[in-house]
């Protein structure tokens, strides 16, 4: 090999120890922006999340309350009284069929779990909170079941409370009331540890406690 060969062939292996080191970099560089790409994947950020099935059905949607659905029931669409954040269950044709709901209203915060009937809330778990934290309930109501040909609006006006469970401010009751709505039994454990039955007719009279007054 002459002196020209042996020269050119030295700058040769300098090229290739230059392009190794600069393809090392650069695969470097790819595999740790692939790695925070990788990384910041896991969370994600965003103001409503749709769930549809195949054929495009609402099934369930996460949204703030900027973005929280109305509620919808047979492809209609109703107002709601507050804006919460939080969760909406829906059946296979789009109806509301339950969900969470979380706010923070004028009146205070509110925070609820409900499943419906196909028309109406059926039964909900909920707590509240007054805006200066003094007064608090924590509570399950189930509701009567409203007649299935009657939209939101009819139902809301017949459906009634039956059954309440609660701790009203350190008060625990029971409340049991016939279809009219109307408190029939209470049982009561009060803030002070003191403990009641009380039986009462529809006019709310009390025709039985124990212990006797």
């Amino acid at each position: 090999m002459t002196n020209n060969e042996l020269v050119r062939f030295a700058r040769d292996i300098r090229w290739l120890k230059v392009y190794a080191a600069c393809t090392t970099i650069a695969l470097t560089v790819i595999a740790l922006t692939a790695a925070k790409s990788l990384r910041s994947q896991a969370e994600l950020t965003v103001e409503r999340i749709n769930i549809v099935d195949p054929s495009g059905v609402s099934r369930l949607v996460i949204s703030n309350a900027e973005r929280f659905p109305l509620p919808t029931l047979n492809g209609k669409e109703y107002p709601r009284a507050v804006h919460p954040a939080g969760i909406v269950f829906y059946d296979a044709k789009g109806s509301e069929m339950g969900g969470m709901a979380i706010t923070d209203a004028s009146t205070g915060r509110v925070s609820a779990l409900a499943f419906d009937y196909p028309n109406y809330d059926a039964m909900g778990m909920v707590t509240r909170v007054s805006p200066d934290g003094k007064n608090a309930l924590a509570g399950l109501q189930i509701n009567s079941r409203p007649p299935a040909d009657l939209d939101v609006i009819g139902a809301s006006k017949v459906v009634q409370r039956r059954i309440a469970i609660h701790n009203d401010n350190e008060n625990a009751e029971i409340l049991l009331a016939d279809p009219q709505g109307r408190d029939r039994i209470r049982l009561r454990v009060d803030h002070a540890g003191q403990a009641r039955i009380e039986v009462l007719d529809e006019n709310g009279k009390v025709t039985f406690s124990a212990p006797g007054v």
